[in-house]
């Protein structure tokens, strides 16, 4: 939020507009996620494909991690500039589009399972609200490293770190779901210890990330008596 404050007031209220807004999306997509399980027509297909379930939860899931990641997006470095507000409305539309990504996945069963194209629309959503989130970090992590406190830039720069972990790993499980089939899903494995071993060995960002840094003035003391 430090950031938050070097804004003009008009700006910060349209930031506070927009994250409003942000968490009306999330809401009603999460919601909508209920809503798009079919109601089973005999008793039997109550628990007869437990795999639904599991995927609502999993969505549910993810969209708490995504509107987590909002709010972090939002409080780090955000401005509301043009390029910003499409980025932001960019990564919202993939977000609110996850509930028909989940009918589409979780109803073109047949007799070899999951189809590959409901699969690879599943996975391309979520690729999307990776890339516009990782894009969106990255240009408010640049606004706020200045302003940030040694001690937050660590928090600041881990969901930007993770963004460049999950975003190979979703294009490569998009392209071997496209190529092999949804077999391939098993890439997605390899998320959490990707980002794990990323944040020991990256703890600072690299210099292509934050881009040219304003420099702060150095001040010198001059010795008592000395005009």
């Amino acid at each position: 939020m430090k950031f938050r404050q070097t804004l003009p007031d008009g700006e910060r209220h349209l930031v506070g507009r927009l994250e409003s807004f942000g968490d009306i999306v999330v809401g009603f997509s999460m919601s909508q996620l209920a809503l798009q399980l079919e109601i089973p027509k005999t008793a039997h297909d109550v628990f007869g494909h437990g795999i639904k379930y599991l995927v609502f939860f999993g969505a549910f899931a993810l969209l708490g991690v995504f509107w987590l990641r909002f709010h972090r997006v939002m409080a780090i470095g955000f401005a509301p500039r043009t390029v910003d507000i499409w980025l932001l409305f960019g990564f919202l539309s993939f977000v609110a589009l996850v509930p028909y990504s989940l009918i589409t996945y979780t109803r073109l069963v047949g007799p070899a399972g999951y189809s590959r194209e409901s699969v690879a629309l599943y996975l391309a959503d979520f690729l999307g609200v990776s890339v516009f989130s990782l894009i969106l970090s990255i240009r408010g992590l640049r606004r706020a490293w200045s302003v940030l406190d040694e001690a937050d830039r660590p928090a600041a720069w881990r969901p930007v770190l993770a963004g460049f972990v999950v975003v190979p790993v979703f294009l490569i499980a998009l392209a071997s779901v496209v190529a092999a089939g949804p077999i391939a899903l098993g890439w997605l494995i390899l998320i959490g210890p990707l980002i794990r071993l990323a944040v020991g060995r990256v703890p600072r960002p690299w210099q292509f990330v934050l881009g040219p840094q304003p420099t702060r003035p150095v001040v010198t003391l001059e010795p008592e008596g000395v005009s």
